[in-house]
């Protein structure tokens, strides 16, 4: 589940499936306390990459000298940092 925010078409594999029908309530309760926090922790980190973008369009809207075009080459280029 570690990775970007692109989900996966096939996030869960025969074996795995099987697995889980097995599980018990303690097993279940621990693999989706799991599953919730890599999900969290990838928001989190996407909330980092859009709050840097908003940070930036801010800072670039305040200065002077900056207009429509510098501005959105800038922003094209910033979608790289990710």
């Amino acid at each position: 589940m570690k990775g970007g925010n692109e989900l996966k078409e096939n996030l869960l594999n025969r074996k795995t499936y099987k697995e889980i029908k097995k599980y018990d309530r303690e097993q279940m309760e621990n693999f989706l306390r799991t599953v919730y926090i890599e999900g969290f922790r990838d928001g989190v980190d996407a909330g980092d990459r859009t709050d840097f973008r908003i940070k930036l369009s801010q800072i670039l809207n305040n200065t002077k000298g900056i207009g429509p075009t510098l501005y959105s080459r800038i922003m094209e280029n910033a979608k790289e940092v990710e």
